[in-house]
């Protein structure tokens, strides 16, 4: 049986229609179709296998939201109740964390800057892959708790935001 998730990152909301198989999962993102095997393991890693093409990535969850770290890229995703459309311009606040253990490469911003949606604010070396941690939505830096270089573990607070 099919269900029907609603995520949204940033700004965007997108219908994600999921069906279990018998070895993993038919996903349906708008007229994409994935044919997916995931395993989990330690630290949030999740070993996947997309149209036969094998990944890893981690997800650690932040409250409401799970940060998602995948092919250098990460996304911020939340569910969402469509009956409740948000109105505006969505504003940043809380904390961005390391999706996986790493080395901090650049810190690209300062307390008390003020921030864009999709900005990059730090960038994370994980298994040989360039992550970038982006801003969810527009705010203002409130504390940059690491440097370049510094060693993190998955979880690790990295930038908080008001």
């Amino acid at each position: 049986m099919a269900r029907t998730i609603h995520l949204q990152s940033g700004e965007v909301e997108r219908a994600v229609v999921v069906e279990e198989t018998g070895g993993g999962f038919v996903v349906r993102v708008g007229e994409h179709v994935f044919a997916i095997a995931a395993r989990g393991g330690e630290g949030g890693r999740l070993d996947l296998e997309v149209d036969g093409r094998r990944l890893r990535a981690y997800a650690v969850r932040q409250g409401a939201q799970t940060q998602v770290a995948l092919d250098g890229e990460t996304w911020r995703l939340e569910r969402t109740d469509p009956r409740r459309r948000r109105t505006g311009r969505a504003e940043a606040s809380g904390s961005l964390q390391a999706a996986m253990p790493g080395r901090v490469l650049d810190v690209l911003v300062t307390p008390g800057a003020a921030v864009t949606r999709g900005d990059t604010l730090v960038l994370l070396e994980a298994m040989k892959m360039e992550l970038r941690i982006q801003a969810p939505a527009d705010g203002q830096v409130a504390r940059v708790l690491v440097t370049p270089g510094a060693v993190v573990e998955r979880g690790q607070v990295l930038v908080e935001l008001e």
